[in-house]
């Protein structure tokens, strides 16, 4: 609710009416002789009892006129506008849309949450008085407001004058006395962020002038984006150098493997390091024992053992050595350590130089199993999302670090064409970013954000309120209905993303846990020589026999996990918490 007064640029409101003057001038009379008789007769009792019902009476009847004019005036307010003349330049009116209903049909590719009690409606201002819906009803209500509420109307009727439309997300993050400014001048596509912290950095003091801030600062202090030191900056030229003194024959090479692989112009694209690769096995296997096709897969291995592996499981592989050759041959032990980082700059790698071919991609972790080919979704015409350049799994981490899109850089689909072309390219220059934030995620989701405003283009976040693209956000944040649906098979989920974990060790053991996990003990941290040798196998055996097991090894680790079977009797990983059956 809103309260409207008249403001200097409306017309005056209407005086009282004639009555309302002489009640109010007859109930100040009698005010004033009950005061003036107390005075002469306070020495009677009974005298005073009269007087002081007198005085409630009295009182009684000027707030009920009082009351009144309130109302009146309330209401000659409405006859007016909403707004002054000083902001008729950029607004006019407004009104409200269901937030459901607005998200819906105004779908520009960031995850929105279902509206809740406080957070239910759209508002929706209209710079012109031309852009006001069509009926006078409807255009007296943007203009006035219903009674004493702001209108709520439907999506197309609201809308139904808006040539253009601007569209502005807004959170609190930190729960802060927020304010939020429209200011009529210059237009930007940029919100500017401006809070009360010292100069030189530091938390929110509300004794100090609000001053221009980064996006990414909290009102703790912490700032989300750092800018690339000179170190990391001149490392990531010399990256650059040696990628493009090699880049015509490298895509050469690659050129023509890819035309080997691509089904319907596309490629699934895959990258590993010996320290993931039962991760790839079980991928593999996890297809294999479900049917799947895998012949549009390429694996861009980063060494030669995993190159071995991904071939001895039937997969194509492009091995670019001269820029991958150096990347580390183990695990990474955690999210965002060197080991980690290294990696990320071979996603960049890998998808951009398929891309840049000309091909449509499907980009995938090998911490990811499949409940049904995903190039089904994205191929299919009648798909309501099919418009957009880009599809990612919403990451679930819906935090100012990743904001607007949360977009999980481990699984998504890319259509190629200008706009994804230059983003990638873009990508590869900002290397030194990944570097800074030890994140490829946050750096392509900035980019995305900005590409987006800047050259129209379309990526679509598939919400985590889908059925059928779950990670690890709903694994490990105890979604539980949503997981024993899963685990029961009680849910159409396409792909499961074991992301959020924070080491292979664990990703192992809730896949297992899970009822996903296909590959044999044996093969477990196991070169393709050395699984081969202890089975005495061929060399030119593939590896499907000895490594992919026809049943899922299911087995219990932790009993306040998600599991395909009750693990009641297995310690938790958090202490103290219940089982998950």
């Amino acid at each position: 609710m809103v309260t409207i007064s008249k403001n200097r640029g409306g017309s005056s409101s209407k005086g009282l009416s004639i009555t309302q003057v002489f009640v109010t001038l007859f109930l100040c009379c009698i005010s004033y002789y009950t005061g003036t008789l107390n005075s002469s007769v306070d020495n009677c009792t009974s005298s005073n009892s009269d007087n002081r019902k007198i005085e409630e009476l009295v009182e009684d009847e000027v707030k009920k006129g009082m009351d009144a004019n309130v109302v009146a005036n309330t209401s000659a307010s409405r006859k007016g506008n909403y707004f002054p003349e000083s902001v008729s330049k950029y607004m006019n009116g407004m009104t409200r849309i269901a937030k459901d209903e607005f998200v819906e049909k105004i779908d520009y590719g960031p995850p929105m949450d279902k509206g809740t009690s406080n957070n239910d409606d759209v508002m929706l201002f209209y710079n012109t008085p031309k852009a006001f819906p069509s009926a006078q009803k409807n255009k007296d209500r943007v203009k006035n407001g219903d009674g004493s509420d702001i209108a709520l109307l439907d999506f197309e009727t609201a809308t139904e004058n808006c040539d253009t439309m601007n569209v502005i997300n807004t959170n609190n993050p930190g729960n802060t006395k927020q304010c939020l400014a429209i200011v009529g001048n210059y237009e930007s596509y940029q919100v500017q962020r401006w809070m009360r912290v010292p100069l030189n950095g530091g938390k929110l003091d509300h004794s100090l002038p609000l001053r221009a801030v980064s996006r990414g600062y909290d009102h703790h202090g912490a700032q989300q984006f750092i800018p690339p030191d000179l170190g990391k900056i001149k490392k990531h030229w010399e990256t650059l150098k040696n990628y493009f003194d090699g880049f015509e024959s490298t895509l050469d090479d690659l050129k023509s493997v890819a035309e080997k692989v691509a089904v319907k112009n596309t490629i699934i694209v895959m990258t590993c390091n010996m320290g993931q690769s039962e991760l790839l096995v079980n991928f593999v296997c996890n297809a294999h024992s479900k049917g799947f096709d895998l012949s549009n897969v390429l694996v861009f291995p980063t060494d030669q053992s995993t190159k071995e592996l991904a071939e001895g499981l039937g997969l194509a592989t492009f091995y670019d050595e001269k820029n991958m050759g150096d990347m580390p041959e183990e695990e990474a032990g955690h999210y965002g350590d060197r080991k980690f980082t290294a990696m990320m700059f071979a996603k960049v790698l890998c998808v951009q130089m398929i891309n840049h071919l000309g091909y449509d991609l499907l980009f995938q972790d090998v911490d990811l199993v499949w409940y049904k080919n995903p190039l089904e979704y994205f191929h299919d015409p009648t798909n309501k999302f099919k418009d957009f350049d880009m599809y990612f799994q919403d990451d679930g981490a819906h935090s100012t670090r990743y904001a607007p899109l949360s977009a999980n850089s481990g699984f998504y689909y890319v259509r190629n064409n200008a706009r994804t072309r230059y983003l990638f390219t873009a990508l590869l220059y900002a290397g030194d970013q990944i570097l800074q934030s030890k994140s490829h995620q946050e750096a392509l989701v900035q980019l995305m954000n900005e590409h987006t405003s800047l050259f129209g283009l379309r990526v679509k976040v598939l919400s985590r309120d889908m059925e059928e693209f779950p990670g690890g956000w709903h694994y490990h944040k105890r979604n539980k209905d949503f997981m024993m649906k899963l685990v029961k098979e009680e849910s159409s989920p396409i792909i499961f993303h074991m992301s959020w974990t924070k080491n292979k060790d664990n990703k192992i053991k809730f896949l297992q846990q899970m009822g996903q996990w296909y590959v044999a003990d044996a093969c477990i941290a196991h070169t393709k020589s050395e699984i081969l040798g202890n089975h005495d196998l061929d060399p030119h055996t593939e590896l499907f026999e000895p490594c992919c097991l026809a049943e899922p090894n299911v087995i219990c680790h932790y009993r306040d996990k998600p599991s395909k079977i009750p693990c009641r009797d297995s310690d938790p990983i958090d202490a103290g918490h219940p089982s998950f059956w």
